[in-house]
Protein backbone atom coordinates (compact mmCIF):
# COMPACT_ATOMS: atom_id res chain seq x y z
CA UNK A 1 0.00 0.00 0.00
CA UNK A 2 1.30 3.44 -0.87
CA UNK A 3 2.83 5.47 1.94
CA UNK A 4 0.37 7.77 3.63
CA UNK A 5 -2.76 5.85 2.58
CA UNK A 6 -4.93 4.70 5.49
CA UNK A 7 -5.02 0.95 6.03
CA UNK A 8 -8.40 -0.48 5.05
CA UNK A 9 -9.79 -3.12 7.38
CA UNK A 10 -10.68 -6.52 5.91
CA UNK A 11 -14.37 -5.96 6.69
CA UNK A 12 -14.27 -2.62 4.83
CA UNK A 13 -12.62 -4.24 1.80
CA UNK A 14 -15.26 -6.98 1.76
CA UNK A 15 -18.08 -4.48 2.00
CA UNK A 16 -16.58 -2.66 -0.97
CA UNK A 17 -16.30 -5.95 -2.90
CA UNK A 18 -19.99 -6.59 -2.27
CA UNK A 19 -20.80 -3.06 -3.40
CA UNK A 20 -18.85 -3.58 -6.62
CA UNK A 21 -20.55 -6.91 -7.33
CA UNK A 22 -23.95 -5.40 -6.60
CA UNK A 23 -23.22 -2.62 -9.09
CA UNK A 24 -21.58 -4.68 -11.85
CA UNK A 25 -22.70 -8.28 -11.17
CA UNK A 26 -19.05 -9.30 -11.61
CA UNK A 27 -15.60 -8.14 -10.58
CA UNK A 28 -12.04 -8.85 -11.71
CA UNK A 29 -9.60 -9.54 -8.92
CA UNK A 30 -6.51 -7.77 -10.24
CA UNK A 31 -8.45 -4.64 -11.18
CA UNK A 32 -9.93 -4.48 -7.67
CA UNK A 33 -6.48 -5.03 -6.13
CA UNK A 34 -5.16 -2.09 -8.17
CA UNK A 35 -8.12 0.07 -7.12
CA UNK A 36 -7.57 -0.65 -3.42
CA UNK A 37 -3.77 -0.64 -3.69
CA UNK A 38 -3.45 -4.11 -2.14
CA UNK A 39 -2.06 -7.38 -3.45
CA UNK A 40 -4.06 -9.70 -5.67
CA UNK A 41 -3.55 -12.39 -3.01
CA UNK A 42 -5.35 -10.19 -0.46
CA UNK A 43 -8.31 -9.80 -2.79
CA UNK A 44 -8.35 -13.56 -3.46
CA UNK A 45 -8.50 -14.20 0.30
CA UNK A 46 -11.37 -11.72 0.65
CA UNK A 47 -13.29 -13.32 -2.21
CA UNK A 48 -12.68 -16.79 -0.76
CA UNK A 49 -14.05 -15.68 2.63
CA UNK A 50 -17.12 -14.09 1.03
CA UNK A 51 -17.72 -17.27 -0.93
CA UNK A 52 -17.46 -19.37 2.24
CA UNK A 53 -20.00 -17.03 3.82
CA UNK A 54 -22.33 -17.62 0.86
CA UNK A 55 -22.21 -14.10 -0.61
CA UNK A 56 -20.30 -14.79 -3.82
CA UNK A 57 -19.37 -17.51 -6.28
CA UNK A 58 -15.82 -17.45 -7.60
CA UNK A 59 -15.06 -17.44 -11.31
CA UNK A 60 -11.70 -17.35 -13.10
CA UNK A 61 -10.05 -14.09 -12.10
CA UNK A 62 -12.90 -12.63 -10.07
CA UNK A 63 -16.33 -13.31 -8.57
CA UNK A 64 -19.99 -13.21 -9.52
CA UNK A 65 -23.23 -12.89 -7.58
CA UNK A 66 -24.49 -16.05 -5.89
CA UNK A 67 -28.17 -16.07 -6.81
CA UNK A 68 -29.37 -17.35 -3.43
CA UNK A 69 -27.59 -14.45 -1.76
CA UNK A 70 -28.57 -11.60 -4.06
CA UNK A 71 -30.74 -10.15 -1.29
CA UNK A 72 -27.61 -9.68 0.84
CA UNK A 73 -25.94 -7.68 -1.92
CA UNK A 74 -28.97 -5.42 -2.07
CA UNK A 75 -28.32 -4.43 1.54
CA UNK A 76 -24.71 -3.54 0.67
CA UNK A 77 -22.74 -3.05 3.89
CA UNK A 78 -25.52 -4.26 6.20
CA UNK A 79 -24.80 -7.81 5.12
CA UNK A 80 -21.36 -7.70 6.74
CA UNK A 81 -22.31 -5.88 9.94
CA UNK A 82 -21.64 -8.26 12.83
CA UNK A 83 -21.17 -11.05 10.29
CA UNK A 84 -19.12 -13.18 12.70
CA UNK A 85 -21.69 -12.73 15.47
CA UNK A 86 -24.52 -13.58 13.07
CA UNK A 87 -22.78 -16.78 12.02
CA UNK A 88 -22.36 -17.81 15.66
CA UNK A 89 -25.99 -16.98 16.41
CA UNK A 90 -27.17 -19.05 13.44
CA UNK A 91 -24.91 -21.99 14.28
CA UNK A 92 -26.12 -22.02 17.89
CA UNK A 93 -29.81 -21.58 17.07
CA UNK A 94 -30.04 -24.64 14.79
CA UNK A 95 -29.09 -26.88 17.71
CA UNK A 96 -32.60 -26.32 19.07
CA UNK A 97 -34.24 -27.77 15.94
CA UNK A 98 -35.40 -31.39 15.94
CA UNK A 99 -36.08 -33.77 13.04
CA UNK A 100 -39.60 -33.62 11.71
CA UNK A 101 -40.39 -30.12 12.95
CA UNK A 102 -42.21 -27.43 10.97
CA UNK A 103 -40.53 -24.02 11.07
CA UNK A 104 -41.68 -20.54 10.19
CA UNK A 105 -38.54 -18.62 9.11
CA UNK A 106 -38.52 -14.86 8.65
CA UNK A 107 -36.33 -12.92 6.23
CA UNK A 108 -33.14 -11.16 7.31
CA UNK A 109 -29.37 -11.39 7.45
CA UNK A 110 -29.25 -13.20 10.81
CA UNK A 111 -31.94 -15.73 9.91
CA UNK A 112 -29.96 -16.27 6.68
CA UNK A 113 -27.16 -17.66 8.83
CA UNK A 114 -29.66 -19.94 10.56
CA UNK A 115 -30.65 -21.21 7.11
CA UNK A 116 -27.00 -21.75 6.20
CA UNK A 117 -26.39 -23.97 9.23
CA UNK A 118 -29.73 -25.78 9.29
CA UNK A 119 -29.03 -29.49 8.62
CA UNK A 120 -31.37 -31.40 6.27
CA UNK A 121 -33.27 -33.28 8.98
CA UNK A 122 -35.68 -35.97 7.78
CA UNK A 123 -39.17 -34.60 7.22
CA UNK A 124 -38.16 -31.08 8.27
CA UNK A 125 -40.40 -28.40 6.73
CA UNK A 126 -39.52 -24.71 6.49
CA UNK A 127 -42.21 -22.15 5.64
CA UNK A 128 -40.85 -18.75 4.67
CA UNK A 129 -41.79 -15.51 2.88
CA UNK A 130 -38.13 -15.10 1.83
CA UNK A 131 -37.18 -16.17 -1.70
CA UNK A 132 -33.52 -15.91 -0.75
CA UNK A 133 -33.87 -18.31 2.18
CA UNK A 134 -36.10 -20.64 0.17
CA UNK A 135 -33.57 -20.92 -2.65
CA UNK A 136 -30.72 -21.66 -0.26
CA UNK A 137 -32.65 -24.27 1.75
CA UNK A 138 -34.08 -26.02 -1.31
CA UNK A 139 -30.60 -26.32 -2.83
CA UNK A 140 -29.61 -28.34 0.26
CA UNK A 141 -32.49 -30.77 0.03
CA UNK A 142 -34.69 -29.22 2.72
CA UNK A 143 -38.46 -29.25 2.15
CA UNK A 144 -39.48 -25.61 1.69
CA UNK A 145 -42.88 -23.94 1.34
CA UNK A 146 -42.74 -20.37 0.01
CA UNK A 147 -45.52 -18.02 1.02
CA UNK A 148 -46.97 -16.08 -1.91
CA UNK A 149 -47.79 -12.39 -1.93
CA UNK A 150 -46.41 -9.03 -2.98
CA UNK A 151 -42.68 -9.26 -3.70
CA UNK A 152 -40.37 -6.60 -2.25
CA UNK A 153 -37.64 -6.61 -4.88
CA UNK A 154 -34.91 -5.12 -2.70
CA UNK A 155 -35.24 -7.82 0.00
CA UNK A 156 -36.86 -10.65 -2.00
CA UNK A 157 -39.53 -11.07 0.66
CA UNK A 158 -43.29 -11.55 0.29
CA UNK A 159 -45.88 -9.52 2.20
CA UNK A 160 -49.55 -8.55 1.96
CA UNK A 161 -52.94 -10.27 2.17
CA UNK A 162 -51.91 -13.33 0.13
CA UNK A 163 -48.92 -13.91 2.42
CA UNK A 164 -51.03 -13.50 5.53
CA UNK A 165 -53.72 -15.82 4.16
CA UNK A 166 -51.09 -18.45 3.37
CA UNK A 167 -49.79 -18.41 6.93
CA UNK A 168 -53.26 -19.36 8.18
CA UNK A 169 -52.93 -22.70 6.34
CA UNK A 170 -50.09 -23.85 8.63
CA UNK A 171 -49.12 -24.32 12.24
CA UNK A 172 -45.42 -24.46 13.14
CA UNK A 173 -43.53 -26.06 15.99
CA UNK A 174 -41.23 -23.06 16.10
CA UNK A 175 -41.01 -19.59 14.56
CA UNK A 176 -37.45 -18.37 13.95
CA UNK A 177 -37.62 -14.61 13.77
CA UNK A 178 -35.21 -11.77 13.08
CA UNK A 179 -35.81 -8.15 14.04
CA UNK A 180 -34.82 -4.62 13.13
CA UNK A 181 -34.90 -3.65 16.79
CA UNK A 182 -35.33 -5.28 20.21
CA UNK A 183 -36.38 -3.05 23.08
CA UNK A 184 -37.26 -4.23 26.61
CA UNK A 185 -40.25 -1.89 26.79
CA UNK A 186 -41.56 -1.86 23.21
CA UNK A 187 -40.55 -5.39 22.27
CA UNK A 188 -39.72 -6.71 18.79
CA UNK A 189 -39.92 -4.11 16.02
CA UNK A 190 -39.51 -3.93 12.24
CA UNK A 191 -38.87 -1.17 9.72
CA UNK A 192 -41.80 -2.11 7.47
CA UNK A 193 -45.37 -2.41 8.74
CA UNK A 194 -46.24 -5.07 6.15
CA UNK A 195 -43.31 -7.20 7.26
CA UNK A 196 -44.35 -6.69 10.88
CA UNK A 197 -47.87 -7.93 10.07
CA UNK A 198 -46.46 -11.12 8.53
CA UNK A 199 -44.25 -11.69 11.56
CA UNK A 200 -47.17 -11.22 13.97
CA UNK A 201 -49.18 -13.92 12.20
CA UNK A 202 -46.23 -16.32 12.17
CA UNK A 203 -45.88 -15.84 15.93
CA UNK A 204 -49.57 -16.56 16.46
CA UNK A 205 -49.37 -19.77 14.45
CA UNK A 206 -46.33 -21.21 16.27
CA UNK A 207 -45.86 -23.20 19.47
CA UNK A 208 -42.49 -21.61 20.29
CA UNK A 209 -40.80 -18.36 19.30
CA UNK A 210 -37.03 -18.10 18.79
CA UNK A 211 -35.73 -14.56 18.30
CA UNK A 212 -32.30 -14.12 16.64
CA UNK A 213 -30.69 -10.71 17.09
CA UNK A 214 -27.11 -9.50 17.40
CA UNK A 215 -26.13 -6.99 20.06
CA UNK A 216 -26.50 -4.00 17.69
CA UNK A 217 -30.24 -4.63 17.51
CA UNK A 218 -30.67 -4.39 21.28
CA UNK A 219 -32.31 -1.23 22.63
CA UNK A 220 -33.22 -0.15 19.08
CA UNK A 221 -36.80 0.80 18.26
CA UNK A 222 -38.03 0.56 14.70
CA UNK A 223 -41.39 2.05 13.73
CA UNK A 224 -43.51 -1.11 13.30
CA UNK A 225 -44.19 -3.15 16.45
CA UNK A 226 -44.31 -6.94 16.07
CA UNK A 227 -44.82 -8.27 19.60
CA UNK A 228 -43.76 -7.84 23.23
CA UNK A 229 -40.70 -9.80 24.33
CA UNK A 230 -42.80 -11.87 26.75
CA UNK A 231 -44.11 -13.79 23.74
CA UNK A 232 -40.66 -15.17 22.89
CA UNK A 233 -39.56 -18.58 24.12
CA UNK A 234 -35.83 -17.96 23.65
CA UNK A 235 -33.60 -15.12 22.48
CA UNK A 236 -30.30 -16.01 20.80
CA UNK A 237 -27.76 -13.17 20.69
CA UNK A 238 -23.97 -12.72 20.90
CA UNK A 239 -21.45 -12.19 23.67
CA UNK A 240 -21.13 -8.45 23.02
CA UNK A 241 -24.54 -7.70 24.50
CA UNK A 242 -24.17 -5.51 27.64
CA UNK A 243 -24.86 -7.18 30.99
CA UNK A 244 -27.49 -4.56 31.81
CA UNK A 245 -29.40 -5.47 28.65
CA UNK A 246 -29.31 -9.15 29.61
CA UNK A 247 -30.96 -8.23 32.91
CA UNK A 248 -33.61 -6.19 31.08
CA UNK A 249 -34.34 -9.04 28.66
CA UNK A 250 -34.58 -11.60 31.43
CA UNK A 251 -37.00 -9.34 33.30
CA UNK A 252 -39.17 -9.18 30.17
CA UNK A 253 -39.06 -12.91 29.51
CA UNK A 254 -42.02 -15.30 29.55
Amino acid sequence: MAKGNPVMLASERRRLILDRVAERQTIEGQALADELNVSAMTIRRDIKQLEQDGFLRQTYGGATVHITKSVELGFNSRALQCSTEKRLIGAHAVKDIEPGQTIFLSEGTTTAQFAQFLPPHPHLVVITPSLSHASLLASRGIHVIVLGGKLHANELVMTGPLTESGIQDFYADICVLGAAGVDPEIGITELNYEVAAVHRLMLQRSSRIMLLADHRKMALRASAVVAPLCQTSVIVTDAAIPAAMIDHLQACGP
